[in-house]
């Protein structure tokens, strides 16, 4: 270690006066980050020893029902139910924005056993309550975890972080942050530690490794949540940071390549990146750091990233054929969301869903707001609105706005435009509906003023509107406890989940799809984006569907520990079913959506064959791509040994083809993982205007048994820059093992 490092401080000596290293990256890569001027990078760029230089970059962060939604408990079959698995021992390593590491769902122990009265409100704090349940408060908490097995890492101390903190659940924390602090200030309200002030770290983790606990959002019980893999241990690397005035950490790739090197040095054996993409390459430093990570028989879970639903918005290092890319689609259950109560007029009363600004006071700061909806005159219809109700300027209808809730249409001016001048109106709350779908959080200058203000949909605001008009006196209640339940409808993509294809057309992305809407799991108290007392929430993202397959991951490599990561992936890809649709919940999906379709763990347990990929087929794909980490003598060898270079012919689960004007052939290799003989035989469902054929069509594999088979596609008809999709299984007696196959 003392070698390597004299040698990047050698190179780095070379860019000239004034430099200033910020990180050495040892595990992941040999390489460093370092502060300095855009002429020493490109003198340092041009020295034989330095095979690349990047610019640090900043990359944005990408449950109650999901464990029944994936039969995990399924009474014949289900990981969690007869199969007895639960992640035992599997350490799942969280690179994010922290954790919170008080949170039940994170404990090493168990509570007694107490009724449910006795553990209510009810029990805690009435007198009665506490001399009925006395005998149950006596009894002691149970350790239920043992101190982890095979783990090198560290319970890192910072700002009100201790190294108490960590637990034999909670097994290690880190915090990086130089990256961060050289682009630029961090937000005030941020810790020096590895404690979770966004909420986004805390919430992943327990997606995926969560012990089972009671959920209660503003004080309404819930549900009972639990995550896939509730006995897996928790390590987390705290790389993403809040800047000012920003609702939601970013991370610098220089933190983010140091956490995974970390990672790795550390022993974990699943690292859960819930981190966007940027990059429409696959050689960034995190690209290399979990490259690195596979080979030393690490599994990398990546989430897709959040810029859907437009074609190619999958970049790096989701593009990455050594990591698992996670869409995220909705799954079937209840939410419950905010809401404000209509009680008058009758013919509309009821709960309206609402999500609260970023920026005016909480409600849950205020008592219950019971007061009229007043629609907002600002006597002006020439703004960029175009209305008198858009609030943008001083309102005229002040003795009506007086001690009410001013309703307002959104558009015009900012939020905190509209918000202050019905506050100089006198107005005690502002609703402001939108012009386009459903409410969304309202950011602004906060201080301004000093009431609260939300949003509602479309819909809903036409709704007000419509009772207004016609005379109607709405009399409305805003209180932070009013909660609307509404049923969810499962296998449908999400809008925002990013589509393929990836960075390298001829590899397949994303991977698989996991439920990502709306889901009910972990959060921090006080979190920066409004969630004060509050230990559980609802988020959204390709960040939730991330850590779904990094804990169903747990629960296959406890029931088969001598998987190579890329088995692994094959399980879930060739298991999958493609009963999707899109976000309207009638077109159906395709693969540039979901990848090889939703995980179905229960399937991926006993997959039958698996496509597995290792050091050499990793290196042959990345000098084909001249990736600078695999040495030019490497490639040489690997090129001598007979190893396509080619991109497509990477055994991957899935085929991908990005340019098919005649005929192409690519090699897979498959290995019977059952314990039994397996004879297969092979069905095509070819692309619209392709041939495709497989040779041989049917394989007769021992236990263990490997074989290689070639499909060679054939374009036959149709417009050449058009994607299409086919698939082609091998089934047994026993088994359906699926690949997708895209070509243009």
């Amino acid at each position: 270690a003392s070698k390597i490092a004299a040698e990047q401080d050698s190179v780095l000596a070379k860019a000239g006066a004034g430099t200033e290293k910020v990180y050495s990256y040892r595990y992941g890569m040999n390489g460093f980050a370092a502060l300095m001027t855009e002429p020493q990078a490109t003198r340092l760029a041009r020295l034989p020893e330095v095979l690349n230089v990047w610019e640090d970059e900043i990359r944005p962060l990408a449950t109650n029902f999901s464990p029944d939604y994936l039969e995990l408990f399924d009474r014949d079959i289900g990981l969690r139910g007869p199969r007895g698995l639960d992640g035992e021992n599997i350490i799942i390593a969280f690179i994010d924005s922290g954790v919170y590491p008080e949170h039940p769902s994170l404990s090493d122990m168990k509570e007694a056993d107490r009724p449910r009265a006795c553990r209510s409100s009810w029990g805690e704090n009435t007198l009665l309550g506490r001399w009925l349940c006395r005998r149950y408060r006596r009894a002691d908490d149970q350790l239920v975890f043992d101190p982890p097995e095979n783990w090198n890492g560290t319970c890192q101390a910072g700002e009100s972080f201790e190294e108490t903190d960590c637990n034999n659940k909670l097994i290690g924390a880190r915090w990086f942050i130089d990256g961060a602090e050289s682009a630029g200030a961090i937000d005030s309200g941020e810790f020096r530690s590895a404690r979770d002030v966004d909420g986004h770290g805390t919430h992943t983790a327990t997606i995926a490794a969560g012990a089972r606990k009671e959920a209660s959002i503003y004080g309404t019980r819930i549900d009972e949540v639990q995550g896939m893999a509730p006995r897996a241990r928790v390590a987390v690397y705290k790389a993403c940071w809040l800047r000012p005035g920003d609702q939601r950490a970013s991370c610098n790739t220089s933190d983010l390549a140091s956490a995974i090197d970390a990672a790795v040095a550390d022993g974990v054996d699943i690292i859960n990146y819930s981190v966007g993409t940027s990059m429409d390459r696959i050689s960034a430093p995190d690209d290399l750091s979990l490259l690195a990570a596979a080979k030393a028989g690490i599994l990398s879970v990546v989430a897709a990233g959040n810029e859907g639903p437009n074609l190619g918005t999958i970049g790096s290092p989701a593009g990455g054929p050594w990591v698992i890319t996670a869409a995220a689609s909705s799954r079937e259950g209840q939410t419950s969301l905010e809401a404000m109560q209509i009680n008058e007029p009758a013919a509309i009363a009821g709960k309206y869903a609402v999500r609260e600004a970023s920026f005016t006071p909480p409600l849950a700061d205020s008592d219950p707001i019971e007061a009229s909806l007043v629609l907002a005159d600002d006597n002006d219809d020439l703004g960029g609105a175009g209305t008198t109700s858009d609030a943008c300027e001083a309102l005229i209808n002040d003795e009506a706005i007086v001690g009410n809730i001013a309703l307002i249409q959104r558009g015009g001016c900012d939020f905190d435009v509209k918000v202050q001048n019905a506050d100089d109106a006198g107005a005690a709350a502002v609703v402001v509906y939108n012009v386009a779908g459903d409410p969304i959080v309202m950011n602004g200058t906060s201080g301004l003023s000093d009431i609260p203000a939300v949003m509602v949909g479309q819909a809903d605001g036409e709704t007000f509107i419509e009772q207004l008009d016609a005379g109607e006196t709405i009399a409305a209640v805003l209180d932070k406890g009013l909660l609307l339940t509404e049923a969810e409808t499962g296998d449908r993509m999400a809008s925002f989940s990013a589509r393929g294809p990836g960075p390298v057309q001829d590899i397949l992305k994303p991977d698989v799809s996991a439920p990502g809407v709306n889901i009910l799991a972990g959060f921090t108290p006080d979190a920066a984006n409004r969630t004060p007392n509050e230990t559980f929430g609802y988020l959204s993202g390709t960040s939730m569907s991330t850590p779904h397959v990094a804990g169903v991951a747990a629960l296959l490599m406890q029931a088969h520990p001598d998987w190579s990561p890329a088995a692994l992936k094959s399980a879930l890809m060739t298991t999958a079913h493609q009963s999707l649709t899109k976000s309207d919940g009638e077109t159906q999906a395709n693969p540039f959506d979901f990848g090889a379709g939703h995980i179905v763990p229960n399937k991926a347990f006993d997959p039958g064959l698996v496509f597995d990929a290792g050091d050499d087929d990793y290196d042959a794909f990345a000098c084909g791509f001249a990736i600078e980490s695999v040495p030019q003598q490497r490639c040489d060898d690997l090129a001598a040994s007979g190893m396509s270079f080619r991109a497509r012919d990477l055994n991957q689960p899935s085929i991908a083809i990005s340019r098919l004007t005649s005929q192409q052939t690519v090699t897979r290799r498959v290995t019977n993982v059952t314990d039994e003989a397996q004879n297969f035989a092979v069905t095509v469902a070819p692309p619209v205007g392709m041939q495709v054929s497989v040779d041989p069509p049917t394989l007769a594999l021992a236990p263990g048994q490997t074989a290689t088979f070639d499909t060679t596609l054939t374009y036959l008809s149709g417009p050449l820059d058009l994607w299409r999709f086919g698939s082609l299984t091998w089934s047994s007696n026993d088994h359906d093992v699926r690949s997708t196959i895209a070509v243009k």
